[in-house]
């Protein structure tokens, strides 16, 4: 919130400002996989045969670390979708583009004559971050059940 006040809000710095916010769970999700799978016996044993560290990575560790990045990606959409509403709810969105939170901000003084304004885009920003957390979840339960040998 602090970055958007900073700068001009428009589309572009409200991006750059919930990136820099989002990256560092990704980035220790990341990190955990990669040092957890580094010590399991498939990449010993790619040490052993002489492989590079980058064909390590690439061929070994990557494919193994997708499936909790893809999911937390799927969950970083759904946040990053609550916290531009958020910051457009409270003004600090861009003015020249309409969202959702600058709806339900806007349709504030007029809730007890026409609720609607605020409850419908309110309903959709529910459903939307609703839905990608149902993403999230079937992408986690479909990718770990074709790691674990599970077939449904």
């Amino acid at each position: 919130m602090v970055l958007v006040a900073i700068f001009q809000p428009t589309m572009y710095s409200i991006v750059a400002a919930i990136a820099l916010v989002s990256w560092p769970p990704v980035a220790r999700l990341v990190r955990s996989e990669f040092l957890s799978l580094r010590q399991r016996d498939f990449v010993q044993a790619a040490l052993l045969a002489g492989q590079s560290s980058g064909k390590i990575i690439f061929r070994q560790i990557l494919p193994n670390a997708v499936s909790p990045i893809v999911v937390m990606g799927s969950l970083m959409v759904a946040s990053s979708i609550l916290l531009e509403s958020a910051l457009s709810f409270l003004g600090l969105g861009d003015p020249n583009m309409m969202s959702w939170g600058y709806m339900v901000g806007a349709a504030r003084s007029a809730l007890h004559e026409a609720w609607w304004i605020a409850v419908f885009p309110g309903l959709a920003i529910m459903a939307t971050v609703l839905a990608l957390n149902f993403v999230g979840e079937g992408l986690n339960d479909g990718l770990n059940a074709r790691l674990d040998g599970r077939t449904k």
